[in-house]
């Protein structure tokens, strides 16, 4: 991100005394702190700025609440910049967009407080680097894409002795992985089993393909076979995933962000084992020669060059942010907000149209049911249900099984409902569980009141459909059975313990859940049917067969699955 200038600025100065500031000479810039805020993505953005001699000296975000992970970079690399550089024109970090932005109106306001012509430092040009070509480079396996999926097998490879690549065309590492809101699914981990939670792995299965015959049930099985194995894995690296939900989901101890926790630790081990990880790197080509794979062209900022590889794993997520693959291959979907990674556009399957690799069930998505958009911000508010709330439509009714595990469908059931939204609804006992929820009460997600009854005047719906629809939801709690619709997961808030909070939301694009073909080994496919011994798809950019159903676990367990067979070769 560092950029060269052209011309240094030259300022003139005088000498002025104005209260506890100083200032140069023949200028109306004053030496000082200057702190201001701008609106983040999740709330204020506070920025100290430090002047002397008519230079800024310094800058530097002293207060937050962005993503971890996703903000690390623009609240390290922004600041430097402006420092650097003289200058407010700095480009923003893609995948933290809102972050950048207001990491720079901050910087601005305390510039302009400190008497800074910023316009002129907003027009301030400078130099981009001309890109050039690099020297190429050789090594075992380059893993292409940093999610999830290829840290888990980055991570594996190092650990068995092979020199790695890991490429990620983004500025920071984490993907879509980085966003998994509350929950692993898995089934019959101790966690569960001691919680009275256990289930027979074949059953769960079972159920699953009832559902969609499509699914492959061979490896919806070497999935859950080795989940608590992965659990453990990642518990090892200090995520603390140990709190069963229900039959088939864990969340972390304290019900902070499943995704972060399992980035910062997946990205601790990266830095521990010294993994070459290439951020703002992007594949744009696969190198072929005699029809074999024999590495990918990549492009960074200033320069492209080609890594040479045995074997090439690409985990480049899917498509659910990416306008011309939504368009293209799912163009019902294409107007819907997104909650996935800005990362998430599709380059995978534009890579693997080099061997003709087959790609499966690409019009296939999972909708979020639990979209909440606040200020151009579209966040996901699914940990709302996960720890028991129920949904309710404009009248102050509940209209379907709220827990229903087929997101898409419970998000057409609220399409069907009157209005643009319609609300989740949890009492004091759910937030105190949630730190994630916590942080969105901060923002002013939630709607809150000490009655029901007020709860119902401030969302504008009528009391008494409200109030009724709360009794009888108490009495399914009570009883075990929802009569009304079913829902028999997660029956455990029971309305009875103040504040009552209330926030809208609305359907979104979540995943997609088709991709490139592979095998039982992670292999990729060709249309012809022929499996490419050193080419793999793993996470969401692979159709593995289990559309999406345990993403984060299909990242892990099979990002360890590529591994081992690479090292067993």
């Amino acid at each position: 991100m560092k950029k060269l200038l052209r011309c240094v600025l030259a300022l003139c100065m005088i000498a002025t005394i104005a209260g506890c500031s100083n200032k140069p000479a023949d200028t109306n810039i004053s030496d000082g702190v200057y702190t201001e805020s701008a609106k983040g993505n999740n709330g204020d953005v506070k920025v100290e700025v430090e002047v002397k001699d008519a230079k800024v000296i310094r800058v530097e975000v002293v207060e937050h609440m962005e993503t971890a992970g996703i903000a690390d970079v623009p609240i390290q690399s922004i600041p430097e910049a402006i420092v650097e550089h003289q200058s407010l024109k700095i480009d923003t970090i893609a995948g933290a967009t809102n972050t950048s932005k207001a990491i720079l109106e901050a910087a601005e306001l305390g510039l302009m407080a400190a008497g800074f012509d910023v316009e002129a430092m907003k027009n301030k040009e400078v130099i981009e680097a001309v890109k050039s070509e690099a020297e190429d480079v050789i090594c075992d396996t380059v893993v292409i894409g940093a999610g999830g999926a290829g840290m888990t097998t980055a991570i594996e490879l190092k650990k068995g002795g092979q020199n790695v690549i890991l490429v990620e065309k983004q500025a920071m590492n984490g993907g879509a992985t980085s966003l998994a809101a509350t929950y692993f699914v898995a089934v019959n981990t101790e966690y569960q089993k001691q919680a009275g939670l256990g289930l027979s792995i074949d059953e769960y299965i079972a159920d699953q393909v009832s559902k969609n015959p499509d699914m492959n049930a061979d490896n919806w099985k070497t999935l859950l076979e080795r989940s608590e194995e992965s659990v453990e894995w990642l518990n090892s690296l200090g995520t603390k995933i140990n709190r069963p939900l229900s039959t088939y989901q864990v969340a972390t101890e304290d019900g902070s962000s499943l995704g972060v926790a399992i980035v910062k630790a997946l990205n601790a081990e990266i830095e521990r084992l010294d993994v070459d990880m290439r951020l703002s790197t992007k594949a744009v080509e696969l190198v072929t020669e005699n029809d074999q794979v024999k590495g990918v062209k990549v492009e960074s900022q200033n320069e492209t060059y080609t890594i040479y590889a045995d074997n090439i794993v690409i985990a480049t997520g899917g498509f659910a942010s990416g306008k011309e693959a939504l368009l293209e291959y799912a163009p019902e979907w294409a107007d819907l907000p997104s909650t996935s990674a800005a990362g998430s556009t599709g380059d995978g399957f534009e890579l693997v149209k080099a061997v003709d690799a087959n790609l499966a069930f690409m019009d296939v998505v999972r909708l979020n049911p639990s979209v909440h958009s606040e200020n151009g911000v579209n966040s996901s508010l699914s940990a709302a249900r996960a720890e028991g709330g129920i949904m309710v439509n404009l009248e102050g009714k509940r209209f379907c099984n709220d827990y229903y595990p087929d997101y898409t469908t419970l998000s057409k059931w609220m399409m069907e409902q009157e209005g643009d939204h319609v609300y989740i609804l949890i009492d004091q006992s759910a937030m105190d569980k949630s730190k994630r929820l916590q942080g969105f009460k901060d923002q002013g997600y939630f709607i809150e009141a000490d009655t029901i009854e007020e709860l119902a005047e401030k969302m504008g719906v009528p009391a008494d459909n409200l109030t009724a629809t709360i009794e009888k939801y108490q009495l399914a709690v009570k009883t075990g059975i929802d009569e009304e619709f079913g829902r028999s997961a997660n029956l455990t808030i029971d309305f009875t313990q103040a504040p009552y909070y209330a926030v809208s939301t609305k359907p979104g694009l979540q995943v997609t859940l088709g991709g490139i073909e592979v095998d039982s080994s992670m292999h990729v496919v060709t249309k012809a049917g022929h499996a490419i011994n050193n080419l793999y798809a793993v996470g969401e950019c692979a159709h593995d067969g289990l559309f999406g159903g345990a993403p984060t676990n299909e990242n892990v367990t099979f990002g360890k699955l590529v591994a081992e067979d690479i090292l067993n070769k």
